[in-house]
């Protein structure tokens, strides 16, 4: 896929980058829910109301996208400024600092200082959106959907130990389990090491001068979104965005609200949904591309996702989800790994930066969306935030059906 083993062996970094980045991510799903709807922990005072738990657990996800929203951004655009190598260094060491807020904050169940740290983190967050324009900058139109299949896939394995790890570490009895965010921080500080020693710069600005800030990051978004069939690739990954980030952000929630589940057994589940999308990605996704064409692919996978989230509400008891998971993350791996991969197909070489530093954003967008709508919904009724996400992602469906030709 690589035109020499100096491009071989920083697509291994961005690898290993992608994947300790997605175990601080993802390290978060089983933690907090259990943790903020515990009555015998202090983040809340004594006899607050579910509902108004749920509605602070989602504002503490929002928080995050909106932090998401600005980061990533501003993230791709230095990166098409000023090179991939000093963006990640830049980002990497604001999360390290990011994380240990948050392990902190649960050790003195400290509600503030919680919101401080996702914000932090949530800044810092484009490194997703990063490690995807550094693989662009490597690979030509033909390899770049191997190679992010590749590299949505080897993230799955961020997704596998973040969660489980996570889950274990996340005892109330230890640390008033800051233990998970400990471990982040660690993941976090190898992440820049390997960075900093291994990667070699991937882009080569060609001329002109560089101008960075908030305005000019939000006019290059506005370029790509001049573009329109980019504009049309953009909304379906909104929408879609939006009714995957109520599945995944509260699923945790519904877990815990209905089966009085803990964040040991939850780390469990989201390893075993993690290990789907890792195979689905890796392998499944690698072999489909050879015999179908990217459309065929995402729709195929926004409606597999349709099903599955709705009808994850329907179990009485936990053994049916070990049948029910895998659809539901096949579907949402196919669509995430295609979506992204058709975006960087038909963004050109020079807008490889902005074009995923919009798709982050608008990932950043689902995540502010969907926990304000879903936090007070799960306190009103624990089926609705599933039902909702099910029908949004029915939206996503229809739009690219009807707006998107290859």
């Amino acid at each position: 896929m690589f035109r020499s083993a100096r491009d071989s062996r920083t697509f291994l970094t961005i690898l290993l980058t992608y994947t300790l980045d997605l175990v601080g991510f993802s390290i978060v799903f089983p933690v907090l829910a259990p943790l903020l709807l515990n009555p015998d922990l202090h983040f809340f005072p004594s006899g607050t109301a579910v509902a108004d738990r749920t509605s602070i657990l989602g504002l503490l996800y929002a928080f995050f996208g909106i932090s998401q929203f600005f980061g990533a951004p501003v993230a791709g655009v230095l990166a098409d400024h000023f090179g991939r190598f000093k963006t990640f260094i830049w980002t990497i060491s604001l999360s390290i600092f990011g994380y240990a807020v948050m392990a902190v904050s649960l050790y003195l169940q400290n509600l503030p200082l919680l919101f401080a740290g996702r914000i932090l983190t949530g800044l810092c967050s484009g490194n997703f959106a990063l490690a995807q324009s550094a693989t662009a900058d490597l690979t030509d139109e033909h390899n770049r959907t191997r190679a992010f299949g590749v590299l949505n896939g080897v993230g799955g394995l961020g997704f596998v130990a973040g969660p489980w790890v996570g889950g274990k570490l996340a005892n109330p009895e230890w640390l008033s389990g800051s233990g998970a965010f400990i471990f982040a921080a660690i993941a976090a500080l190898i992440n820049l090491g390997a960075v900093y020693f291994f990667f070699e710069e991937t882009f080569v600005r060609k001329g002109g001068h560089a101008e960075s800030g908030l305005s000019k990051t939000f006019k290059d978004i506005q370029l790509v979104f001049h573009q329109k069939t980019l504009r049309k690739l953009l909304a379906c990954h909104l929408i879609f965005s939006i009714g995957w980030a109520f599945f995944l952000i509260f699923s945790p929630t519904y877990l815990v609200q209905k089966f009085s589940l803990g964040a040991d057994r939850i780390g469990d589940i989201f390893a075993y949904m993690a290990v789907i999308w890792f195979f689905v990605s890796m392998f499944l996704n690698k072999e489909l591309i050879g015999y179908f064409s990217l459309r065929t692919l995402i729709l195929t996978g926004l409606f597999l996702s349709i099903v599955g989230v709705a009808v994850f509400v329907w179990p009485e008891v936990l053994w049916p989800y070990w049948f029910l998971i895998p659809l539901a993350l096949t579907g949402g791996a196919l669509s995430w790994v295609n979506l992204s991969s058709i975006l960087s197909v038909r963004a050109s070489s020079q807008m490889q930066g902005r074009v995923m530093g919009a798709s982050g954003a608008m990932w950043s967008i689902g995540q502010i969306v969907a926990p304000l709508v879903a936090g007070p919904l799960a306190g009103w009724n624990i089926y609705s935030p599933l039902l909702v996400g099910s029908s949004i992602i029915a939206l996503a469906f229809l739009y690219f059906l009807v707006s998107y030709r290859d």
